[in-house]
């Protein structure tokens, strides 16, 4: 039995496609036959070329973000189509998202109509094409079934890897290194609205120093990066303007995860900040529990569900209230537990338990 793990290049797109290489490499140690294909993201010609190398695979897992091959997701009803007419492979999508029916856009009418048919319709064909959806959080299951009803014997919940044996350094040296002292509370990752990066710059003065700001003027995504500077040069302006500079630093270069600063930061966290205002997951999140670094986040679905079973985040239903509930965290019983229940989570959803999930569901294709 051979597999195809399906994924963008890392030259093209710096999430997916790392999650999807460190779990090949996992899968393969269950002594699995997977292999990693890739294409070129938002470029649907290099994915329809990879296309005939996917024949040589029983099982073609493939992982899907609606625009990963750019042209407001199109492309991709080319390729599901292509897919789900060759009756040689068994076709697995991992959803990365799922967008509601519920959710709101801030667009005029017409583009909000076109953007719910184009999901709705999307959705429909990997349904048709897929012989198993993964998703990552039990919150996407009721959105597949009771919006666009999938059958659940159809969906299998399968959370994040993640990584195992970071490089992680002492808190005390890492802080050094950084040239920081007391208490930090690290916002990091590809910085644009969405991650509500301005929430706790906006309380600084009642968080405390230091509120440290990383990210790379370089995005993910190639395709936002006019989006990116924008956002990063508001929210040094907008320091500025609250006169939180002494709150505030900035380290803003380029960085990403397959460097040994990136985890030098998380290191030297006290508390990794996610205040996001919208989205469906978050490789950071993942980083922040590799690192075994407690989180403090906005209450979105997805963190909610991991505050359900773990301990190692609180969840802020009101942005006023980030100092008040870091502050509680920070207390010595309250952050040990948290620190413990970071253990308890990369241990129980380390890339290699959870590689061993993917081999039984393979196995259940043959």
């Amino acid at each position: 039995m051979k597999i195809a793990m399906v994924s963008p290049t890392r030259e093209s797109e710096r999430a997916i496609s790392g999650y999807s290489v460190t779990l090949t490499e996992n899968i393969k140690k269950t002594e699995t036959d997977i292999e990693d294909v890739s294409y070129v993201a938002g470029s649907p010609m290099s994915f329809l070329k990879m296309i005939p190398k996917l024949k040589k695979y029983n099982i073609v897992h493939i992982q899907h973000e609606y625009n990963l091959l750019g042209y407001y997701g199109l492309p991709f009803f080319l390729v599901y189509l292509i897919l789900g007419f060759n009756k040689n492979n068994k076709i697995i999508t991992t959803m990365h998202n799922i967008l509601s029916k519920k959710e709101k856009f801030k667009e005029n009418k017409l583009k909000i109509f076109l953007r719910r048919v184009l999901y709705l319709s999307q959705n429909k064909l990997i349904n048709w094409a897929s012989d198993l959806i993964i998703v990552h959080s039990d919150f996407f299951v009721p959105i597949l079934t009771k919006e666009y009803n999938i059958s659940s014997r159809k969906i299998i919940v399968v959370p994040q890897g993640i990584i195992e044996n970071v490089k992680k350094i002492p808190k005390d040296k890492a802080k050094k290194e950084l040239k920081l002292s007391g208490d930090v509370y690290l916002v990091i990752g590809n910085l644009t609205p969405d991650s509500g990066a301005d929430i706790p710059l906006k309380y600084a003065d009642k968080i405390g120093k230091t509120v440290l700001v990383v990210s790379s003027p370089i995005p993910v995504n190639d395709r936002k990066k006019q989006r990116l500077k924008e956002y990063l040069n508001f929210l040094e302006g907008f320091v500025k303007k609250k006169k939180s500079e002494k709150y505030v630093r900035f380290d803003i270069k380029p960085i990403s995860d397959q460097m040994p600063i990136w985890w030098v930061y998380f290191s030297a966290a006290d508390f990794v900040l996610q205040a996001y205002r919208g989205g469906i997951g978050s490789g950071i999140f993942a980083h922040a529990m590799a690192a075994g670094t407690p989180v403090v986040s906005s209450d979105i679905p997805f963190f909610k569900d991991i505050e359900k079973r773990y301990g190692c985040i609180k969840t802020v239903k009101n942005e006023k209230d980030f100092p008040r509930i870091i502050k509680e965290a920070l207390k010595q019983k309250n952050y040990k537990k948290m620190k413990g229940e970071s253990e308890r989570y990369l241990k129980e959803r380390g890339l290699s338990s959870i590689a061993k999930e993917y081999k039984k569901i393979y196995l259940s294709l043959r």
